[in-house]
């Protein structure tokens, strides 16, 4: 039998929900499934951990299956499910929908708690009655981690309790609370997830020698970083003593036909919904190393920099090689206090060994750009956007509906020889005179790689960034039509 449900409310465009029967032939069938349960008050079923699974769906995306038990001699169960980061403000996805059957499948979000709520209903054919109460369970799609107690120093702490693992572990900051780091996080090999809370975030002041480090995995989440007194070149560093467990030799891409001694961070490296006051150097260190990463991703971040000097806020100069395989910024805000004609935005240490063959082998000749509806301000107005990338026809640039004021030679970051996507771009000089080359050249569909126009940002905009607002007392929204238009820039700044 089909599940049936009613009342799915506003909220189903949030998550498309299948539900799915688990018991055969429908509880509707008295003989089956009344147990010889009759007259009787009857009780919700229980819920525990156990009951929940996760489904791999064809897209690539996940779906959450809850089973529970069958209760004898039930007319039904009434089904609900909310989301509940925030416990004071609960979000209703569904309400005492009507289920004939034991389980239910929903889209699986990523760090999210739910609360899901069943109720056995009663059965008159049977003269059974429905629970007095529903069962109540919180689930969770976060990594289990281990809470740092506040007043403690970050970095002590972590070192302490770090567990040498091949399984994600992760550390948790308590919500809104202010917590330091004085010293270098080294999560070495381990995949980690370091988060705060998703609706109120915990600050973390950085020391003179504060810093992240990995050769592993890393997921950054839902924390503010003070950088004001941080000295490190980078907020995260990659390992100067690189493990050979993680060399292309021993990942057998030098096997494959790559020519490159280096190494590889195979996992993703992830900072979201993360902001940064006055980061005076990179975002990003490659420590002079030949290291390469598989997958860095910045999203829904701020990013406000002091940078005056010529540490590149992605930077993997210094080495003989490497390169980011998949790189992704999206719906996020870089803007500099500083004047910069001496840092890029990116930068990688030879353009001849960024080429992604040289590293990973025939079998991963390719290299995304994926940078969408961000909004950069003097990142940096002085210098070229990207330099020392490859040049080769296996990169592929989806660089589209950003804002990008005060910012020079964009470019310098699109290959001539790569697959280029540009639309909603907008560009504007104040330091230095717009490139031609930006507002000229076109990609394949005709867009050209940026349109001129003083995106007129309501401002402020040259402000450090206050971690005790939301949007840090800058205001970045756009008034010139070209943004508009295409709703370019980041998406927060149109109130999304």
């Amino acid at each position: 039998m089909k599940s049936k449900f009613k009342n799915l409310g506003n909220l189903c465009c949030l998550l498309m929900f299948l539900f799915v029967v688990s018991c055969a032939n429908g509880i509707d069938d008295n003989e089956r499934f009344s147990g010889g349960v009759t007259n009787a008050q009857l009780e919700s079923p229980e819920i525990n951990e156990n009951c929940f699974s996760t489904l791999a769906n064809s897209d690539g995306s996940e779906s959450v299956k809850v089973t529970w038990p069958l209760v004898y001699g039930a007319g039904g169960y009434l089904f609900s499910l909310s989301i509940v980061d925030d416990p004071s403000n609960p979000i209703v996805v569904v309400k005492d929908s009507i289920v004939d059957g034991c389980s239910v499948i929903f889209d699986k979000l990523e760090d999210t708690k739910y609360q899901v709520s069943v109720k056995t209903l009663g059965n008159d054919n049977l003269n059974n009655k429905e629970a007095a109460s529903a069962t109540v369970y919180a689930y969770s799609t976060l990594v289990p981690a281990v809470t740092i107690p506040e007043g403690t120093d970050i970095a002590e702490y972590i070192m302490a309790n770090l567990q040498s693992s091949t399984q994600e572990q992760g550390f948790e900051l308590l919500a809104g609370k202010t917590y330091t780091l004085n010293g270098l996080v080294d999560f070495d090999l381990n995949t980690v997830t370091f988060r705060g809370d998703k609706t109120n975030r915990p600050t973390v002041i950085v020391g003179p020698s504060g810093g992240l480090m990995t050769q592993g995995g890393l997921k950054v989440k839902f924390i503010n970083f003070d950088c004001t007194e941080m000295t490190q070149i980078g907020i995260l560093t990659l390992s100067g003593t690189p493990s050979e467990t993680i060399s292309t030799t021993t990942l057998g891409y030098i096997a494959d036909g790559a020519n490159q001694n280096g190494y590889v961070i195979e996992n993703p490296v992830i900072f979201q919904e993360c902001n940064f006051k006055n980061l005076k150097n990179s975002f990003l260190y490659g420590n002079a190393k030949n290291w390469s990463l598989r997958d860095f991703r910045i999203t829904d971040c701020i990013v406000q920099l002091n940078n005056s000097g010529s540490n590149p806020v992605i930077n993997l100069q210094g080495a003989s090689n490497g390169l980011i395989k998949e790189l992704k910024i999206k719906n996020s805000t870089f803007y500099n206090l500083s004047d910069n004609s001496s840092a890029y935005f990116i930068r990688y240490s030879n353009s001849s060994n960024a080429q992604p063959k040289k590293i990973f082998g025939n079998s991963g000749n390719s290299s995304t750009f994926d940078i969408s509806y961000n909004t950069f301000s003097k990142t940096m107005n002085g210098k070229d956007f990207a330099n020392n990338l490859a040049n080769t026809n296996t990169l592929v640039f989806n660089v589209h509906h950003n804002i990008f004021y005060d910012t020079y030679r964009l470019n310098k970051l699109l290959s001539s020889q790569g697959k280029i996507y540009t639309e909603g771009n907008t560009i504007f000089g104040v330091l230095k005179t717009v490139d031609s080359s930006d507002t000229t050249k076109k990609d394949a569909s005709g867009n050209y790689y940026a349109i001129l126009e003083d995106p007129q940002f309501a401002g402020p905009i040259n402000t450090a960034f206050d971690l005790s607002q939301d949007n840090g007392g800058v205001n970045f929204t756009p008034a010139g039509p070209v943004a508009l238009q295409y709703k370019s820039g980041d998406p927060r700044w149109y109130g999304e």
